[in-house]
């Protein structure tokens, strides 16, 4: 039995055989990674989430493009992964290891290396070599040009995940150890052993003890039977002791992710799905974090899908996520620009992601905005 795997060094120690021993089920390491492992997927789950449900639009200058990129890009980038999963596992892994890299096979399907070297040159394209997607390494190298590879800063997370929560990770083990020991069975065992040698009588002992507690275990009901020269008496420690409560862990489980959110720019009250300023938290989440990060894609993909001439002549992709505004939120302010001559339908469109419709780039100024020559007010006659 693991847990008993030192019994015997605790009974040589007595030569009375009568002795009491705490078993600790945690391991302090353990809890530390459990507890970090956590609260770091839950926030950066949230985020690439909140990245899936993203959509590339091409465009020449302001005007819609038909691209070969677009089915790739929005339904299907390979044979095992829909768009929305494809991007969810990128942002994860480009946040959780500061950097993702994406391959092209030869059967045209976008792969995400699982590891991978990366050879860096002064004057030539970076090279990446022993690139693994899933269980197949690529026996050719890539170069730079020819991969999409991002990065993320987020020395912040990897320092605060790496030392600062040294001591929370303590107090947490120690709080889930409280709570164990509070319905722990402990007990004494008292032996008197007559005959046979030393080792004969431990591992005699020993044997009994550990049907004893296997019974324990296994069984709702157990009885031990009162055998001569033997005693067992439970000490559990749970009399007289205050339990401690679940909901302080549950606490602090949750400043690992309020500490963890607040780093990579995430309102945690939006991690928690709580209702409170959602419209606000809701907008700094889009403007501090999930922006930056849909920048960092725009600017990958416009560098490796289009060359320089293209790319100045307007041609372009960009992104449209949960960060573009809502039409019946905004209703009033599109009428108000449209209104007043400072934009066009088009325009409208455009910011909303919606395809742009014939003769909207037609300017429509109503009669309150338009220019008069007389003084006073005019009517329909003059």
């Amino acid at each position: 039995m693991a847990i008993f795997e030192n019994f015997m060094e605790l009974f040589q120690k007595r030569q009375d055989a009568s002795y009491m021993f705490d078993v600790d089920y945690l391991d302090d390491v353990g809890d530390k990674i459990y507890a970090k492992r956590m609260a770091v997927d839950k926030v950066i789950n949230f985020i690439a989430r909140a990245v899936s449900t993203t959509e590339f639009k091409f465009y020449n200058g302001t005007n819609d493009l038909k691209s070969p990129w677009d089915y790739k890009l929005n339904v299907r980038p390979n044979t095992d992964l829909s768009a929305a999963n494809f991007w969810q596992e990128v942002v994860y892994k480009l946040i959780k290891d500061n950097e993702v890299l994406v391959i092209k096979n030869d059967t045209d399907d976008l792969l995400i290396a699982d590891s991978f070297v990366r050879h860096e040159s002064a004057n030539f394209p970076d090279i990446f070599d022993g690139v693994t997607v899933k269980t197949y390494q690529f026996k050719r190298s890539f170069n730079m040009d020819e991969v999409w590879y991002m990065t993320y800063n987020n020395e912040n997370l990897e320092r605060y995940v790496s030392g600062l929560w040294g001591d929370y990770g303590r107090l947490l083990g120690r709080l889930i150890e409280i709570n164990l020991r509070n319905n722990q069975i402990r007990g004494t065992v008292k032996a008197n052993i007559a005959q046979g040698t030393q080792e004969q009588k431990q591992a005699l002992l020993q044997k009994y003890v550990d049907k004893i507690f296997s019974s324990f275990k296994k069984n709702s009901v157990a009885i031990v039977p009162v055998t001569d020269g033997f005693e067992y008496n439970e000490v559990s420690g749970t009399a007289g002791e205050k339990n401690q409560s679940v909901d302080e862990i549950s606490k602090l489980l949750a400043g690992f992710t309020d500490e963890v959110a607040n780093i990579l720019g995430v309102p945690p009250a939006l991690v928690h799905g709580q209702n409170a300023e959602v419209d606000q938290n809701s907008k700094s989440f889009i403007q501090y974090c999930l922006k930056p990060l849909l920048n960092k894609i725009d600017d990958e993909l416009n560098a490796k899908l289009f060359t320089q001439a293209e790319y100045e002549s307007g041609k372009h992709v960009e992104t449209v996520g949960i960060d573009r505004p809502d039409m019946f939120d905004v209703a009033e302010p599109i009428d108000k620009l449209i209104s007043s001559g400072v934009a066009n339908p088009n325009v409208i469109l455009h910011e909303l992601g919606l395809a742009k419709r014939p003769n909207g780039d037609e300017y429509v100024i109503t009669k309150n905005y338009t220019t008069q020559s007389k003084g006073g007010d005019l009517d329909d006659n003059n």
